[in-house]
């Protein structure tokens, strides 16, 4: 067989019996390079080409089953939903209008939420705080309205109590132009004498009170007139007593320090209740 030197190409004349399997390359006496045998190289060639093609062929072989594997897998993700995908193939538009919808649906959500304890407690109070505010708004007045008659009952039952607080009162009720009054209607003044003493007058009488609850006992405005219509005297009496109980009388005895200069002079004198209580 003919072998041909890679380097300086002088052909050599090689007899193939000689060759053995432990002979891989050959040496030129020319230019002393080495070569590897062509038999050797198309062996080595052949099988690296076969290697190769087997190792393709492998490759491709497990590539076809991964690829069998991965159908398989898609096929079965398929018919599952898959949310994280189906996320990534949306677009944008679609993303902002379902992120619109949800929002939208908690507002719903949050509307039609049903009411709890604390909400019930709450949505109570509320509707309960409307009354209580009328129903104050209704004492207030009913209390300003009867206030004589309240302070009657409370002076009553609660003597000394309303007998330290009356001032008070009247100071702050007369500030709005709202005085204690006495209920003269159910009152009548009854044994009403006045007598003429040297210095001095005394009147003495009888208050009745002809209704069905206590009333305050009222100031008496005291006329002395004489023929002339001239008025020689004019007083107001305060008793000592606060209330009159119901269906019940109280007598007075007051006494005036006044000097009446003719006591055989013809003198009227009127007695008339005042409504008005205290004047402090």
């Amino acid at each position: 067989m003919l072998e041909t030197c890679k380097s300086c190409g002088t052909v050599f004349e090689v007899d193939e019996n000689t060759i053995t399997n432990n002979i891989k390359w050959l040496k030129c006496c020319v230019c002393n390079k080495k070569w590897i045998l062509s038999s050797r190289s198309d062996k080595t060639s052949i099988q690296e080409n076969s290697e190769i093609k087997s190792n393709s062929e492998k490759v491709k072989e497990e590539l076809a089953s991964i690829k069998s594997v991965v159908e398989d897998k898609s096929k079965i993700l398929a018919k599952k939903p898959n949310p994280v995908l189906d996320q990534k193939n949306k677009s944008v538009a679609e993303i902002a209008s379902e992120l619109s919808i949800s929002k939208l649906n908690e507002t719903e959500n949050k509307i039609q939420k049903p009411i709890g304890v604390n909400d019930k407690n709450k949505a109570k109070r509320i509707s309960i705080l409307p009354f209580f505010i009328i129903a104050f708004g209704l004492a207030f007045f009913f209390a300003i309205y009867f206030r004589s008659t309240l302070i009657s009952y409370s002076f009553l039952y609660f003597p000394s109590y309303t007998e330290n607080y009356i001032k008070k009162i009247n100071n702050l009720l007369n500030k709005f132009q709202l005085p204690i009054l006495s209920d003269i209607n159910n009152l009548n003044l009854i044994d009403f004498i006045a007598t003429v003493q040297e210095k001095q007058v005394r009147f003495t009488g009888v208050i009745k009170n002809i209704s069905k609850r206590p009333m305050l006992v009222p100031r008496i405005n005291i006329l002395a007139i004489r023929e002339d219509r001239k008025i020689i005297l004019e007083k107001v009496l305060i008793l000592d007593d606060k209330i009159i109980p119901p269906n019940s009388k109280i007598s007075f005895n007051k006494v005036i320090k006044e000097v009446i200069q003719n006591n055989r002079e013809n003198i009227t004198v009127k007695a008339t209740l005042v409504k008005k209580v205290f004047d402090y």
